[in-house]
């Protein structure tokens, strides 16, 4: 029990070490986890300097308690992933599929035409996998 409560304490340390690195040098950790399900057919795109990514909103939902009952709610996200994580399996990658994305945030903005500032963020994929290619039914409202 001893040698456990040693090597709890050695890992705890080295967090609290990394939390207070983390703070002192003003960095951050920018990193995404999301299971959830396609929303729709992912879109290929293609860049004037040659790079191809697809993109593709994705559905999230969990439960949250209110007035003492669980209610559903749903997020989309924008996914981008660069053509070469996908292999020929996930190309066929369709709307209601199960998938795994881990990546980072990237936030842009941009004015309106009534000189409004807007927002729009998206999750580029550093690691994308398939979980299930059985469809789901997703709501149309989330499309």
């Amino acid at each position: 029990m001893k040698l456990l409560l040693t090597s709890y304490s050695i890992c705890r340390y080295y967090l609290l070490l990394l939390i207070f690195t983390i703070m002192f040098n003003n960095a951050g950790i920018n990193k995404v986890f999301l299971v959830g399900h396609v929303c729709e057919k992912p879109q290929l795109h293609q860049q004037a300097d040659g790079h191809n990514y697809y993109s593709f909103l994705l559905a999230t939902s969990e439960f949250i308690k209110k007035n003492n009952q669980l209610v559903e709610h749903t997020e989309r996200h924008q996914v981008i992933i660069p053509t070469q994580q996908l292999t020929e399996i996930e190309a066929g990658l369709d709307k209601g599929h199960l998938v795994y994305v881990e990546g980072k945030i990237k936030t842009y903005a941009y004015t309106g035409e009534q000189g409004i500032k807007h927002y729009r963020s998206e999750i580029l994929s550093s690691i994308f996998r398939v979980l299930s290619n059985q469809v789901t039914t997703v709501p149309d409202e989330l499309v």
